[in-house]
């Protein structure tokens, strides 16, 4: 009897690797140790950062599509709701990107792509697997299903035509779930809401916390919540407290954030630390007494799924305070992992902080309860094992009649 044709599975990503996307790294790390092969197709060519250490161990090829150049098919009918609101020299774009990776995954012999957000990924995915006679997949997040693009009734449309054709959806949160059950009930039985996972060897319990320190992490965008963090901190040392706060990460707002830090005259008490790669954040997560990211719904409807840095502080055994935004209420267990508070109201977020700060004893078993919460939720093995599941479960090229 011939053996099994292996489970090979293309990836589609907008750019890869990214400095932010560490849960793509990982997941892809995890399929491949539970025998999975994987190979990645990058739209665009990712952009000139630090890399993280572990993308060394990646055995999976990866390919740039930014310069290829193929024929492609007519468009299909369906085509006009994908591409509302596109301009034709982006549409030529990813129908030109979606033509290599059909011919490529054909020459690679896979049948199944796998996108992670639900837009310009997920379109390449949809269109290349039709060409090869293939299924698609992909990973929704936040952005890419709750941002406002074009206008809420064509982003609608052209979501619920994804969800529609796409073999199974999987998403970060139950909050995401329902939200695209009800966007397109007809695929409710292939939406499946499945956690970010996290490597819990990497980021496990520290002895290194030091008393007062509070870390946040994550891209300096309006949707983490960092100027009202900035606020908090104000009425923090404006109480008397004691601490110290370091936001860990870069991004477009970091002018405007040490502005409000000198605004404030909060440098004593306030650090932009600047990016870090996940060995030296794990380092680094060791030394917090509290995490927290006070995510926020932006105006254009963008807003976090669920920050993987907060699953990490768990990890660590840290307790967390956030937002109820999205998948915030899922992450803390209230009062038991951490605590929660409204989105935009720095002085909820002082409070929550205030209760923390000051009974470190109770902080630390909320720490330690978050542990035993990660270990249950959020396992980067067990979540992967999951994904592979529903991989295995998408049809495989036959094995050649030589194979024994």
């Amino acid at each position: 009897m011939s053996d099994p044709a292996p489970v090979r599975v293309g990836y589609v990503l907008k750019r890869f690797p990214r400095f932010s996307e560490t849960f793509i790294l990982n997941e892809l790390l995890a399929l491949e140790a539970l025998g999975i092969e994987c190979h990645v197709f990058s739209l665009l060519t990712p952009p000139d950062e630090p890399r993280h250490a572990r993308l060394a161990d990646l055995r999976a090829p990866v390919t740039y599509l930014s310069k290829s150049r193929t024929e492609v098919q007519d468009p299909d009918l369906r085509d006009t709701v994908l591409f509302a609101g596109n301009d034709p020299k982006s549409i030529a774009a990813l129908r030109t990107k979606a033509a290599e990776v059909a011919r490529l995954a054909r020459e690679a012999g896979i049948t199944h792509l796998h996108a992670h957000f639900g837009s310009d990924p997920t379109t390449v995915a949809l269109l290349a697997a039709r060409q090869i006679g293939g299924s698609f997949s992909y990973t929704a997040h936040a952005r890419d299903i709750y941002r406002t693009y074009v206008t809420p009734e064509v982003d609608a449309a052209k979501r619920r035509a994804k969800l529609a054709e796409a073999a199974f959806t999987v998403t970060v949160s139950d909050c995401n779930a329902d939200h695209l059950t009800t966007l397109c009930p007809e695929a409710a039985g292939r939406i499946h809401r499945l956690y970010n996972g996290i490597d819990l060897t990497l980021f496990s319990p520290s002895e290194s916390i030091v008393q007062g320190r509070i870390l946040a992490v994550g891209r300096l965008v309006e949707k983490k919540g960092f100027a009202v963090l900035v606020d908090a901190c104000g009425l923090l040392r404006d109480r008397g407290l004691d601490f110290d706060c370091r936001i860990i990460g870069d991004g477009p707002l970091q002018g405007a954030l040490q502005a409000q830090i000198d605004r404030l005259d909060l440098a004593d008490h306030v650090t932009l630390a600047g990016p870090m790669p996940q060995e030296r954040l794990a380092d680094e997560l060791g030394t917090a007494a509290i995490a927290t990211l006070p995510c926020v719904i932006a105006p254009d409807g963008d807003r976090d799924g669920l920050p993987t840095v907060l699953l990490e502080a768990m990890g660590k055994g840290i307790p967390v305070v956030t937002t109820t935004v999205t998948g915030g209420p899922e992450i803390v267990a209230e009062h038991e992992t951490g605590l929660l508070c409204q989105p935009g109201d720095p002085v909820a977020l002082a409070d929550a902080l205030q209760a923390l700060l000051t009974d470190p004893n109770r902080a630390r078993a909320m720490g330690l309860a978050g542990r035993r919460r990660a270990e249950r939720l959020f396992d980067l093995s067990s979540n992967a094992l999951r994904l592979s599941d529903h991989f295995a479960r998408m049809p495989r090229p036959k094995p050649s009649q030589g194979a024994k």
